[in-house]
C-alpha cells in the first residue's frame, strides 16, 4: 500500500491536484512572491530582491491583496511541490515564510482581520503538521509556532461579534480554530475550541437553508462556507474528533445545492459578488469527504482540492459507489432563486431568476434579474463584481443598471451607498413557480419599488417554453401617474448585437425582440473575475406609461423564430379593444407554423363580462399559454 506522500505524488503526477502548484512554488523559491487571491483567476506576482518579504505592500492600492498575502495559502503550493518531488528546498522555503510572518506580523496586528486570521490558521494546519511529521522543527521553533497560534485564536475569540453569526466571515473565523485544534488538540485553550464549535454550528444553522443555499446571495461565498465546513469535517474525521450532525447535514445540503449554480460550461453563476470559476476540485473532494455519489463525475475534471486532501491526512476515501440522479430544477422560495436546465450536458439550455432579499453587502440590486443560456452558450448575463474598492465601477456593478432589470423614472429601485452598504432598498413581495405542458415553467416575481414618492408594484412573468426554445419576460407596473420606464439587458460579452428590422440578433444565433419600439445598444462594464474589467453590449429600452404599463421581451434561436406581435384583445360583448390592465396578449410565431399565444388579465374585470377574445381564441384567467397552429388551439395551459 502506498504511503501518504506516495499517494500525493501519484495524484500530482496524474494532474489530479493543483495544476499551478509547482510553478507557483518555483517562483517562491526565486523570491517571486505571489498574491494568491481567491478573487483572481491568475494571482498577481510581485518580485522582491531581498530575502525578507514586504508584508505591507499593496499592489494597485487595493488592500485586499495585502490581506490575501497574509492568508498564506501559497504555503500549500510549497507543501504540495515538496510532497510531489521530495525536494527539501520547497519545505525550507515554506518554513521560512511561515516564520517570516511570525517575525514581522505577530506583534503588529494593525493589518490583521479576523477573516484572514481564521484562513491563515486553516492553512497552517497542514503546513505545521507536515514540518512536525518530517522532524523539521526544534523545540524552540515549535514553541514559537504554538505561541503564535494561541495569540491568533485569542484574537479571533476576543474580536468576534454577533454579526459574524450570519456571515461567511464568521465561518472562516471558527474554521481556523477547529481545524488546527483537531490536528493539535493541546495547543489552543479548550474553552476557546468549545466556543468555536458552538459558534460554528450556530453559523451553519443561521446561514445555510435546507436546500443548501447561503443567505448572502453570492455563490462564491456559499463556496467559502461549504469549503470551510468540509475542512472541519475532514480534520475532525482524520483525528477522531466527533463531527456534529448539523455540520454533516449542512455540508450535504450545500453539496446538493451548489450544482444548480453551475452553468452548462461548468462555471459559477455570477450572482452577487461572484467570479466565473469552476469548482471541479472542491465538488470531487466533497463527494469523497461526505461519501456521496459524484453525480457530476462525467462533467468535471478528475481533480481534488489539495487543502481538503491534506486536512483528511491518510483518511481520504473514494466517493460512494453509484451515480446520483441530479434534478434539473431548483425552486428556492426562501432565497428567491429559481434555476432550471434542459439537461446536464454542456450544450444545455439554462436559466436563473432572482427576486429575493438582498442578503449581505455581497448581494447586488437585482430584483427580477434573469440569466439565460441557450445551447450551452451565454445569452444574457450578470456582469460580476470587479473590485471591492469603493468607487464608480463598484457601485455601478452592484446597481440595477448592471443587471437584467428595469427602472422607473431613472431611479434605481435599490441604491448602493458605498462598497458594502445601500442608501435604500426595495422589497421582494412574492415568487410563484408553475410547471406546465412539455417542460414549461412560469416564474412570477413581484416586488415593491419604494424609490419614488409613489410606490410601484412591479411584476415580471418569466415564461419558459423550453420545448420550443422560446423564453419571454413579460413585465407589468402599477404606479399612479405618468412614468418613464427603462429596461436593461446585459448581452454576453462574446456576442455582437445587430439590429434587423423589428428585432436584434445576439451573436449569430439568438433573437431578442421587444414590444418597446425605442431600443438601442450601449457599451458597459463586465468583470468575469476580480480585478479584471472588460466590456459587453447592453440593450436598453425606454417607454412611458400612465398608471399601468406592460411590455414583453422574447428570446429564441434564429432557426426557430419567425416573428412576434402584441395582440389587442376584445372583451366579450364589446367591439373596442380592452384596456391593457384588463387584458393583454402576445403571440410568438415559429418557423414551423406553430405559434404561442400568451394572454394576461392583470387586473380583475368588474364591469362587463370576464371573458376576452385574443386573436380568435377565447381566454379567461390571469395568465394563459396557448400552443396553436394558426388559430387552432393544440394545447391550453391556464397558469394563474
Amino acid at each position: 500500500m502506498a504511503t501518504w506522500p506516495q499517494y500525493i505524488q501519484h495524484l500530482a503526477q496524474q494532474h489530479h491536484l493543483s495544476p499551478n502548484a509547482r510553478a507557483n512554488a518555483d517562483r517562491l523559491l526565486q523570491h517571486q512572491y505571489l498574491f494568491d487571491s481567491p478573487y483572481a483567476m491568475e494571482p498577481t506576482q510581485v518580485t522582491y530582491t531581498e530575502e525578507i518579504l514586504d508584508w505591507h505592500h499593496m499592489p494597485n492600492g487595493d488592500p485586499e491583496w495585502l490581506y490575501m498575502l497574509k492568508r498564506q495559502e501559497y504555503l500549500l503550493d510549497l507543501l504540495e511541490a515538496y510532497e510531489e518531488t521530495g525536494n527539501q528546498d520547497y519545505q525550507q522555503r515554506m518554513k521560512a515564510l511561515l516564520f517570516s510572518w511570525i517575525d514581522h506580523n505577530l506583534d503588529d496586528p494593525s493589518t490583521w482581520r479576523t477573516i484572514d486570521t481564521g484562513i491563515r490558521l486553516l492553512n497552517w494546519t497542514s503546513v505545521v503538521t507536515a514540518v512536525v511529521a518530517n522532524g523539521q522543527l526544534n523545540a524552540t521553533e515549535r514553541h514559537r509556532i504554538e505561541a503564535a497560534v494561541v495569540a491568533q485564536a485569542e484574537y479571533l475569540h476576543d474580536n468576534y461579534t454577533e454579526k459574524f453569526d450570519i456571515s461567511n466571515w464568521g465561518v472562516l473565523i471558527t474554521t481556523g480554530i477547529l481545524t488546527y485544534a483537531a490536528a493539535f488538540p493541546r495547543v489552543i485553550e479548550r474553552a476557546v475550541v468549545e466556543w468555536a464549535q458552538t459558534r460554528f454550528e450556530t453559523e451553519l444553522d443561521l446561514q445555510v437553508d435546507g436546500q443548501g443555499l447561503q443567505w448572502e446571495q453570492s455563490p462564491l461565498y456559499l463556496l467559502e462556507v461549504w469549503r470551510s465546513t468540509l475542512a472541519v469535517i475532514a480534520a475532525q474525521q482524520a483525528h477522531d474528533v466527533p463531527v456534529a450532525a448539523i455540520v454533516r447535514e449542512k455540508a450535504a445540503a450545500m453539496h446538493r445545492g451548489i450544482v444548480h449554480d453551475l452553468k452548462p460550461d461548468g462555471t459559477l453563476l455570477q450572482q452577487g459578488d461572484t467570479d466565473a470559476i469552476r469548482i471541479d476540485s472542491l465538488y470531487n473532494a466533497s463527494a469523497a469527504i461526505l461519501n456521496l455519489p459524484s453525480a457530476l463525475q462525467q462533467q468535471l475534471d478528475p481533480i481534488y482540492d489539495y487543502v481538503l486532501l491534506e486536512m483528511a491526512h491518510e483518511q481520504w476515501p473514494d466517493p460512494a459507489d453509484g451515480k446520483a440522479e441530479l434534478p434539473r430544477e431548483l425552486v428556492a422560495p426562501v432565497s428567491g432563486n429559481t434555476m432550471w436546465r434542459s439537461h446536464w450536458s454542456t450544450d444545455a439550455d439554462y436559466w436563473h431568476t432572482y427576486n429575493g432579499s438582498l442578503g449581505s453587502g455581497h448581494g447586488h440590486a437585482a430584483l427580477g434579474h434573469v440569466d439565460l443560456v441557450i445551447n450551452g452558450h451565454d445569452v444574457i448575463v450578470d456582469p460580476g463584481r470587479y473590485t471591492y474598492v469603493d468607487g464608480t465601477e463598484r457601485r455601478f456593478l452592484k446597481s440595477p443598471a448592471a443587471h437584467n432589470t428595469q427602472l422607473l423614472d431613472a431611479r434605481p429601485f435599490s441604491l448602493p451607498h458605498d462598497s458594502w452598504k445601500y442608501q435604500y432598498v426595495s422589497t421582494p413581495v412574492s415568487n410563484e413557480v408553475v410547471q406546465f405542458g412539455s417542460d414549461g415553467r412560469l416564474v412570477k416575481m413581484t416586488y415593491l419599488d419604494q424609490s419614488g414618492t409613489v410606490p410601484a408594484v412591479v411584476t415580471r412573468y418569466w415564461v419558459s417554453l423550453a420545448a420550443a426554445q422560446v423564453w419571454l419576460a413579460i413585465d407589468t407596473v402599477h404606479a399612479a401617474g405618468t412614468h418613464e420606464w427603462h429596461h436593461y439587458w446585459q448581452v454576453a460579452p462574446d456576442r455582437g448585437v445587430t439590429q434587423q428590422d423589428d428585432h436584434f440578433v445576439l451573436g449569430q444565433d439568438v433573437i431578442l425582440a421587444t414590444t418597446t419600439p425605442d431600443a438601442w445598444p450601449s457599451q458597459t462594464l463586465y468583470s468575469p473575475q476580480y480585478n479584471d474589467l472588460q466590456h459587453l453590449t447592453r440593450l436598453e429600452t425606454s417607454t412611458e406609461f400612465t398608471n399601468f404599463g406592460i411590455t414583453a421581451t422574447v428570446f429564441a434561436p434564429t432557426v426557430n423564430y419567425q416573428g412576434m406581435q402584441v395582440v389587442a384583445p376584445r372583451q366579450s360583448g364589446e367591439d373596442k379593444p380592452a384596456a391593457p390592465q384588463l387584458a393583454w396578449g402576445i403571440r410568438v410565431d415559429l418557423q414551423d407554423g406553430t405559434n404561442y399565444l400568451v394572454t394576461l388579465q392583470p387586473e380583475n374585470t368588474i364591469v362587463g363580462r370576464k371573458l376576452y377574445w385574443f386573436d380568435g381564441t377565447e381566454a379567461y384567467g390571469a395568465l394563459n399559454v396557448f400552443k396553436r397552429q394558426g388559430q387552432q388551439v393544440q394545447q391550453h395551459d391556464q397558469l394563474l
